[in-house]
């Protein structure tokens, strides 16, 4: 009778420690996710209204359960503000791992090649993933690239990040210039890299680009580029006039001597290249062939054969 008894409050006892064990196992590897759900978790934000909020993404989960499952983690359990894309297929514990961890989403920002510092204003500021003001951009100093970021990361550390990457590769390719360089320095190899790179996308056609301007510098001539006028003025290049040609705008390169006083557009890496691996031409002159790349001329005679050329290339398209 003892025996039995014995062997009744062993099986009970069996059971007041397997089933809780069972029970939270089970828990522990039920699927509460049924779809990739988009989550954002602002700072601040406590246990109870994350549930709320899990719950409006069809994520429903009681306080209990909620409270059970963080006991299964090595550290104390503490989510970690930031955005979050939760996988179809997720349990309970590997919701509460990923915010304990801190996966959050990547998101990324590409400044284009030869953007302006207006263009580049407007595309931080539309962008909803960043924190912050944008103020006082300058021309020229940020590099083209893309950039790794997380929610609420402030644009002005984005800026930061993108200027140092700019004045280092300033560094490498300013210390590989010839020695007999024209460029007095780094800003002004920004300044015409800058032109180039809104002259010509063609990397073959910025050398030549390239080669242009600096025999221009070379032999005191004007560097005439519709791309500053264009600029000083905020015009298209199509709408200059005979009048802005002549006006005495800081970045009518017509009417002014040597390099306008900033850049105009953020060079990418090509377009600084191309002036120091510079490309030996005689050439002085170029204008668009109509196709995306440039007719290049040593004389100004030729020049104004390739304006003409250009010119019946625009009159077929009308």
């Amino acid at each position: 009778m003892i025996l039995k008894k014995k062997s009744v409050l062993l099986l009970i006892l069996f059971f007041l420690l397997i089933l809780p064990y069972l029970f939270l196992n089970d828990l522990k590897n039920k699927i509460i996710v049924f779809e990739d759900t988009y989550y954002l978790l602002k700072k601040n934000t406590n246990q109870k209204k994350i549930l709320s909020e899990l719950k409006t993404k069809k994520i429903e989960i009681s306080r209990l359960k909620w409270e059970l499952i963080s006991f299964f983690h090595e550290k104390s359990f503490m989510p970690k503000a930031g955005e979050y894309l939760i996988p179809k297929n997720f349990t309970l514990y590997d919701v509460q791992k990923i915010f304990q961890l801190g996966k959050t989403l990547t998101r990324s920002f590409t400044l284009i090649e030869g953007s302006t510092a207006k263009e580049l204003e407007i595309n931080l500021i539309k962008n909803p993933y960043l924190t912050g003001e944008v103020k006082n951009l300058k021309e020229g100093v940020y590099k083209p690239d893309t950039y790794f970021f997380k929610y609420g990361y402030p644009r002005k550390k984005l800026l930061a990040q993108m200027k140092i990457a700019q004045d280092n590769l300033l560094d490498i390719i300013w210390k590989k210039k010839p020695k007999d360089f024209i460029l007095k320095n780094k800003n002004e190899l920004l300044i015409l890299a800058s032109i180039i790179q809104k002259e010509s996308k063609n990397f073959d056609d910025s050398m030549l680009v390239a080669s242009v301007f600096i025999n221009r510098l070379k032999n005191k001539m004007r560097l005439q580029s519709d791309v500053t006028l264009a600029y000083g003025f905020g015009v298209n290049g199509k709408k200059i006039t005979k009048k802005m040609l002549k006006s005495n705008n800081l970045f009518n390169t017509y009417y002014f001597q040597g390099l306008p006083p900033t850049p105009i557009s953020y060079p990418g890496k090509n377009a600084l290249i191309s002036l120091i691996d510079l490309k030996t031409t005689n050439y002085l002159y170029f204008v668009s062939d109509g196709n995306g790349r440039h007719r290049f001329a040593e004389t100004y005679s030729l020049h104004k054969k390739n304006i003409e050329l250009w010119k019946k290339k625009r009159s077929k398209e009308k």
